[in-house]
């Protein structure tokens, strides 16, 4: 019988039962990202939904109650920065669902009475979420008589308690989605398809028409010779703004100083290390001496000669000279090497294991139990049986603890040592983090020399006085720009690399910078183009191993596209405009002295296609694309007749239809149609009514400044 820990373990959920609103929440990103602006100046205030003013404190008050539920559903004793963020946009996208929603739902009338909620949650109608928290695993069978009396002790129970707390979310959760539900068959039942419509839809499938068809291109003639002035560019722009929309948007240009080692740097660290090599050579535990002065612990493996990628301290090693290799440099660290160890060791072993993991982290007695084993292993024990009924490691129990072949790093280092160097069929007892362990190596490999590399490495990293020189290059650079203009010319005068970003407010990243968060958010704090100053007043932004130089060269507000961004497309809309109406003319004056739509092809320099099985449903025209205007002329033109030219997306046809079928249409074919557009109905009405929910619920998300 499952539990409400059972509830936490299925958990894996981390942040979902927190948001819990099944009505495609997905769509509140889409329409976030669309339909935010940025409000006034009030310093406390996060954002508004439904009109209403959201402050920074009781938003924070919502984060972090969610997190005190999601730390105690899975068991967490914090949440880390990814982790945060999710819950932070979670936590958001649920407040603007629960009140947009709510105003509906209480302008419909619509509520969940105390006798409906206990019926989804341990009646006779319980919701499919709350009876898989509580069905055996093993038997798939829902005992409700333990549910209720499960669930009635921990409500009963005094105080506050972790199994209180998620149960009475999931109590609010399950009244949120009921209702959520209700609201969705109300959207269902107000759309309705008609016999006459399924009619049409499976009559555009079953009149299908074959096809010639030529098409003169657009790129047949050349932009250059096209003339579209600023009047008739402006003309259209004043008719069809409505095809510009403009999201919100910050446009910056930048330039990073990389803190990057100086050649002093390079210099000083290989000096350091040379410093080291002649106590490192006469060290007697070279290991040990790694492990006090090198910026990497030793690595405790063994390798033979093969294993070792730079031949000239393989060469060094194998001809076992006194002293050290070195320095050299690899991986940005300076290094000298030398033999720790040297063993004749096997590549591979065959071993068999018995694990005791510790109770209650207690390794001392899961050891002892470990001797014991040993010990009556090494009396003739049979190590088959005792494996299967001992050990934790079910995967290998059931092969009498058979561990099969490994190399010496596919085990944890305690591990791994013990069964290299142990002599076949011995038995022996190890610790590791797992637990302990008895051991017995069945089989070896024929042992080969390897030898235990003690290596000192100093990584190279900048120095004080190189970081100092860098930032002071930062600070030289931006002093001397005033606006756009002056960045570009200190770019150039510095012979620096110039990089250019749109930003979304809500984004943590900008090419270049591991963790942009900050910059963003005083990129969006800055009212108008001009510099970008850092929350301390510095015009340097300090991102792990870069500092940044930034100037916010464009805002861009929701809305329309100003003229100016959007001319260029325009023109170019005017131009294939231009070029239809002279292909147009030269298809039509082919057409009128021929009889054949080969004839108007040879005059006009163009080959006949064809295409067959067109129906009004149908999405792209073999060899043309996608043409919906060419798709419609071929299903409603007579069989036989030149079509006139058509102004395609790719340039503009003639058609003429070769042959026209159809299908017969059959009572099931009608029904199966009327069903599918019931369904996509269904999907449309819940989907276009929470996108008009969210597009008129005056939504603002100023969260940006806080986070």
């Amino acid at each position: 019988m499952a539990t409400l820990q059972t509830i936490r373990d299925r958990g894996g959920l981390l942040v979902s039962i927190v948001i819990g609103v099944s009505l495609l929440a997905f769509i509140v990103g889409d329409a976030l990202s669309s339909g935010s602006q940025i409000l006034g100046n009030e310093k406390n205030q996060i954002g508004q939904i439904a009109g209403e003013d959201i402050s920074i404190m009781d938003y924070q008050n919502e984060v972090a109650k969610n997190e005190e539920l999601v730390k105690m559903m899975n068991g967490l004793s914090a949440l880390n920065e990814e982790q945060q963020t999710m819950l932070r946009n979670n936590t958001w996208q649920k407040m603007i669902m629960e009140k947009l929603l709510n105003q509906e739902y209480e302008a419909l009338g619509l509520t969940v009475g105390n006798e409906e909620l206990y019926d989804i949650l341990l009646g006779e109608n319980i919701s499919p979420f709350i009876r898989q928290q509580f069905t055996d695993p093993n038997t798939g069978v829902m005992d409700i008589d333990r549910a209720r009396m499960t669930i009635r002790n921990i409500i009963e129970t005094p105080g506050y308690s972790r199994d209180k707390a998620v149960w009475l979310n999931m109590e609010k959760e399950a009244g949120e989605n009921r209702k959520s539900e209700k609201y969705n068959a109300l959207l269902a039942k107000s759309l309705f398809t008609t016999d006459v419509q399924a009619e049409e839809n499976v009559a555009g499938n079953a009149t299908k028409t074959d096809i010639s068809y030529i098409v003169k291109n657009y790129s047949t003639i050349d932009d250059s010779t096209i003339q579209v002035s600023n009047s008739e560019i402006k003309d259209y722009y004043n008719k069809y703004q409505q095809r510009f929309p403009q999201t919100e948007a910050r446009r910056i240009a930048y330039v990073n100083f990389d803190i990057e080692p100086s050649g002093e740097d390079f210099t000083e660290t290989k000096a350091a290390v040379e410093e080291l090599v002649e106590e490192f050579t006469e060290a007697s535990d070279p290991i040990d001496f790694v492990n006090l002065t090198s910026d990497q612990k030793a690595d405790q493996n063994y390798y033979k000669k093969s294993e070792i990628a730079n031949d000239s301290l393989a060469d060094f090693l194998f001809s076992h000279q006194s002293g050290v290799f070195g320095p050299y440099m690899e991986n940005n660290a300076y290094k000298i090497s030398r033999i720790a160890q040297t063993r004749m060791l096997p590549d591979s072993v065959r071993a068999r294991h018995i694990l005791i993991a510790p109770q209650n982290n207690n390794y001392p007695e899961a050891l002892k139990v470990a001797d014991s084993l040993a010990n009556l292993l090494r009396k003739g024990a049979n190590f088959e049986q005792i494996a299967r009924e001992n050990s934790a490691d079910q995967n290998s129990a059931i092969n009498g603890g058979d561990l099969g072949w490994f190399d010496q790093k596919t085990m944890v280092q305690p591990f791994s040592d013990t069964v290299f160097f142990a002599q076949k069929n011995e038995i022996k007892v190890v610790l590791t983090q797992f637990g302990a362990h008895v051991v017995q190596v069945t089989d070896r490999a024929k042992p080969v020399e390897k030898i235990q590399i003690a290596t000192i490495e100093k990584e190279i990293i900048p120095s004080t006085k190189t970081t100092n020189a860098i930032y002071n290059n930062a600070r030289t650079f931006a002093s001397n720009i005033a606006s756009p203009d002056d960045f570009n010319k200190q770019v150039e005068e510095s012979n620096l690399i110039k990089r250019l970003a749109t930003v979304d407010k809500n984004e943590k990243t900008i090419a270049g910078m591991t963790n942009a968060r900050d910059m963003i958010r005083q990129i969006y704090l800055t009212e108008e183009p001009g510099m970008v100053y850092t929350k301390d007043g510095s015009i340097i932004f300090e991102n792990g191993n870069t500092y940044t130089v930034a100037i916010l060269t464009e805002i861009d507000e929701e809305g329309i596209s100003p003229l100016s961004k959007v001319a260029g497309r325009i023109k170019q809309i005017l131009i294939q405009k231009k070029k239809a109406e002279l292909l147009e003319k030269e298809l039509n004056a082919a057409k009128s002295s021929s009889e054949s739509l080969l004839s108007i092809a040879q005059k006009t320099g163009t080959e006949v296609k064809e295409a067959n099985d067109i129906s009004f449903n149908t999405f792209q025209i073999p060899g043309a694309g996608i043409e919906p205007k060419v798709i419609a002329a071929a299903v409603t033109l007579p069989e036989g007749e030149i079509s006139a030219p058509i102004a395609g997306n790719q340039g503009v046809y003639l058609v003429v239809v070769n042959s026209i079928s159809s299908d017969e249409i059959t009572p099931e074919m009608l029904m199966q149609a009327k069903n599918a557009m019931q369904q996509a109905n269904n999907y449309r009405s819940n989907y276009q009514a929470l996108q008009a929910i969210l597009k008129n619920g005056a939504v603002k998300d100023q969260r940006y400044k806080f986070y």
